[in-house]
């Protein structure tokens, strides 16, 4: 039996592969089960060649081939290949601890889990710096999980049964930045049965300079387009988590207006036009338990095509109170 699938899309990694695949392989399972399924999602480098030289010498590798079409369908293709009990994305220029295969496994077949949460720590010039540790480690609802301080949206950081995403239609908003922010709060939520572990498993070889940290127009456009998901999945969700996805939409609509601090005149006239047709975002923000949120949303419903003015007043106002507070 495949116990775990481990997906991992590879474009333009040949920098990075190597230690990540290494560190996949080198697990305290037996080898008929897991497998990787590397998704080669058009890489223009050697990732490619790197990959097959994995596949000849590992059994449980597999590699497939794509035109480019990023990383939610290269992540949807992998899911759809996989055999695995379990599933875990991985990042191609990220790694793994190694033998840490035998406590997942271990821990999602015993507990019966849809979805486990891990550790992860980013590793900046050299060094880790370790993300917090989880304070309810039983077992709970998906939807109650969200509500903790340690919620993390990133796909690798929690590891899913396979079957519940297909039961529940989980896939990755394609053609997107910033899929990981509409797929992983729907994903907690239907999740009956979700554990933490503290064990560190995950490691995030962070690159200010990577095309997922670095700054465009379409990355705010798609928070939109991330915001207008969330809010037509917030409809069906219970009473008390609402303020949750409220939270989340306002959080992700500020994301989308912080990156007009790097944007041109036009790009921010487009912005503006953007939000504007999307006014009926602004009553998650005036339902938000966070009091910015709330004045914001109340400006942007007065002034719907000065939203990016008003939220880099509200800005700076606030580092006006917090330098007078400091004095």
């Amino acid at each position: 039996m495949v116990k775990i699938s481990l997906i991992i899309p590879v474009y333009n990694v040949e920098k990075y592969l190597e230690k990540c695949l290494n560190s996949c392989v080198d697990q305290d399972i037996p080898i008929d089960e897991y497998e990787i399924i590397i998704v080669n999602d058009g890489t223009k480098d050697n990732s490619l060649n790197i990959a097959n030289e994995f596949k000849q010498k590992y059994q449980n590798i597999k590699v497939y081939s794509q035109n480019n079409h990023g990383l939610s369908a290269a992540r949807n293709k992998g899911l759809s290949l996989a055999k695995g009990e379990y599933v875990w994305f991985i990042d191609s220029d990220d790694w793994i601890e190694i033998n840490c295969l035998k406590r997942i496994t271990n821990k999602c077949f015993d507990e019966k889990l849809d979805a486990l949460a891990i550790r992860s720590a980013n590793i900046i010039n050299g060094n880790p710096v370790i993300k917090h540790e989880f304070k309810n480690l039983s077992i709970s609802q998906g939807r109650d999980a969200m509500l903790d301080v340690e919620f993390n949206v990133c796909a690798p950081f929690t590891i899913y049964r396979r079957k519940f995403l297909i039961e529940n239609s989980l896939n990755f908003y394609f053609g997107i930045f910033h899929e990981d922010s509409e797929f992983s709060p729907r994903a907690y939520y239907f999740a009956d049965r979700i554990s933490r572990i503290n064990d560190l498993f995950y490691f995030v070889n962070y690159n200010p300079t990577s095309i997922t940290r670095t700054i465009n127009p379409k990355k705010s456009y798609d928070l939109i387009k991330v915001c207008n998901s969330l809010s037509e999945f917030s409809k069906i969700i219970l009473p008390k988590y609402k303020y949750k996805f409220n939270n989340l939409i306002s959080m992700y609509l500020n994301n989308s207006l912080y990156n007009s601090y790097y944007m041109t005149k036009k790009d921010i006239e487009v912005l503006n036009v953007n939000i504007s047709k999307n006014r009926h975002l602004f009553r998650h923000l005036i339902n938000s338990s966070v009091t910015k949120y709330r004045l914001e949303g109340f400006l942007f419903k007065l002034f719907p095509h000065k939203t990016v003015q008003i939220y880099k007043y509200i800005q700076y106002f606030n580092k006006q109170q917090k330098v007078s507070l400091d004095l």
